[in-house]
C-alpha cells in the first residue's frame, strides 16, 4: 500500500531511503530537494504501464514535486497535499494513482477521532486515553492470578478508573507468548461477572479483550462497548458478525501466528510494508463484513510476533500508522522486550514501560493500554504537554 512518512533530518532520510533501495545520484538529487513528507508508492499494476508512468511523472515534474524511481517504489516528496491535487487535476492518465496518493495524505494528516460506541462516543482529540488492563486469568505473564474473585477484580478496576483510566479492558484468556486458548465456557465464567459489575458501577468505557464471538456477544450484553481482538477478527469466523450486531467499537491488532507460536523466530523483510498491508487487509475485511470504519481502532501489536528490533522500530515509526486513517492503540506495558533491554522482571518494568509510553505519546498514540494506571497517567500528562507545547 502507499506509505507516507516524515522525511526528518537528511541523514535519517538517507538511511531510510537506502533501506527502501535508493542509491546513487538519483538519491542525492532527491535528498537535495527533500520536502517535509515522503510518499512511497508501490510500483505494481496500479501505477500503470511504463508510458502511463512517464505521463504521470511529467505532470509531477510540472508541479515541482521531487520524485525518484527505484525497483519497488516510486518516491515523491511533498510539503502538503496541494501540489498533488493540482497534478491530479491535470493528469487523466495518472488520476487514479494520484487520487490514492491524495487519500493517503489526507488520512496521514488526520489526528483527531470520535469513535462511536453503544450509547455514546469515545473522544480521541486530546491527550491519549488510558486503557487499564484487568486480567482475570490465572496465567497472564505479569499479573495472572491477582484477583481471587470477580468482586476483587471489579474493585481493582474501579481503583484504576479513579487513577485515570478512561477505558477498562477485561480479559479472561492469556495471550502471552506460548499460551494456549481456554474453552469458551471458562472464559465466560471469568469475564462476564466482571464486565457486568463494571458496567453497573463505573463511568469508564468497558472493553472486553477476547478473540471469541460468543464472549464478545455476552460481554456486550453485560455492558461492554469495545471489543479488543488480538486476532483482528481472524480467529473466530463469527466475530465480525458479533461486532457488527452489537454496535461495539473494535480494536484490530496486528499479530503473526497465534499466542502459542508467534514468538518462534518471527521475521519481516520490511516491517512497515508488511504490517501496514496486513492491518489494511483486516480493516477492509471488517468493513466488508458491515462494521462501520468509524468504529475501528488499530493496534500494531507490540510484542505479538515481533523481534526486539521490530518493537523498537514501532516506537520510532508509529506516526506511519496514520496512513491507515484510524486511531492507534499501543500496549507496551511490562512486555518482554522491556525485560530484554533492562533485565527486569515483569512486575519491575514500570520505568521501562514509562519510557515506552512517553515515546508513543510523542509519536501520536491515541490509547495507551497499561497495568500501572496512576504512574502512566502522569507520564501521559507530561509527554502530551511536551508534544503540544507552543513555540517560544
Amino acid at each position: 500500500m502507499i506509505r507516507v512518512f516524515p522525511s526528518g533530518e537528511p541523514g535519517e532520510a538517507q538511511k531510510r531511503l537506502a533501506f527502501l533501495g535508493a542509491t546513487g545520484d538519483g538519491l542525492e538529487r532527491f535528498l537535495r530537494d527533500l520536502r517535509a513528507l515522503i510518499v512511497a508508492i508501490p510500483r505494481n499494476a496500479r501505477a500503470g504501464s511504463p508510458p502511463r508512468e512517464e505521463l504521470l511523472l511529467a505532470c509531477i515534474d510540472g508541479k515541482g514535486i521531487p520524485h525518484l524511481r527505484i525497483d519497488a517504489h516510486l518516491l515523491l516528496s511533498v510539503s502538503s497535499i496541494e501540489p498533488v491535487e493540482a497534478a491530479r487535476a491535470e493528469s487523466p492518465e495518472g488520476g487514479t494513482l494520484l487520487a490514492q496518493v491524495c487519500e493517503a495524505l489526507r488520512r496521514y494528516s488526520t489526528t483527531r477521532f470520535r469513535v462511536p460506541i453503544p450509547g455514546g462516543a469515545l473522544e480521541l482529540s486530546g491527550p491519549p486515553v488510558i486503557m487499564g488492563i484487568v486480567n482475570v486469568t490465572p496465567d497472564s505473564f505479569s499479573d495472572g492470578g491477582s484477583y481471587r474473585s470477580p468482586g476483587e477484580a471489579v474493585e481493582r478496576a474501579l481503583a484504576m478508573e479513579e487513577e485515570g483510566a478512561g477505558i477498562l479492558d477485561v480479559g479472561g484468556e492469556s495471550t502471552r507468548p506460548g499460551s494456549s486458548p481456554v474453552p469458551v465456557a471458562e472464559e465466560l465464567r471469568r469475564v462476564i461477572p466482571v464486565v457486568r459489575g463494571l458496567a453497573a458501577k463505573s463511568r469508564a468505557i468497558v472493553s472486553v479483550d477476547t478473540t471469541k464471538a460468543a464472549v464478545a456477544r455476552e460481554a456486550a450484553a453485560a455492558g461492554a462497548r469495545i471489543v479488543n481482538d488480538t486476532s483482528a477478527l481472524a480467529d473466530d469466523p463469527g466475530m465480525a458478525d458479533a461486532v457488527r450486531e452489537t454496535g461495539c467499537a473494535v480494536v484490530l491488532m496486528h499479530r503473526r501466528g497465534t499466542p502459542a507460536t508467534m514468538q518462534r523466530a518471527p521475521h519481516y523483510d520490511s516491517l512497515f510494508d508488511e504490517l501496514l498491508g496486513e492491518l489494511a487487509e483486516r480493516m477492509e475485511a471488517a468493513v466488508g463484513a458491515g462494521i462501520d470504519r468509524e468504529r475501528i481502532l488499530l493496534d500494531p501489536g507490540i510484542g505479538f510476533g515481533k523481534r526486539l528490533m521490530d518493537n523498537l522500530a514501532l516506537h520510532r515509526r508509529l506516526p506511519e500508522l496514520r496512513v491507515l486513517g484510524r486511531p492507534v492503540v499501543f500496549g507496551p506495558s511490562r512486555k518482554a522486550f522491556l525485560g530484554t533491554l533492562t533485565d527486569a522482571r515483569p512486575e519491575r518494568r514500570q520505568f521501562g514501560t514509562a519510557a515506552s509510553v512517553a515515546a508513543s505519546v510523542l509519536s501520536g498514540a491515541h490509547v495507551l493500554r497499561v497495568h500501572d494506571v496512576k504512574e502512566m497517567r502522569e507520564v501521559v500528562q507530561v509527554a502530551a504537554a511536551i508534544r503540544g507545547a507552543e513555540e517560544c
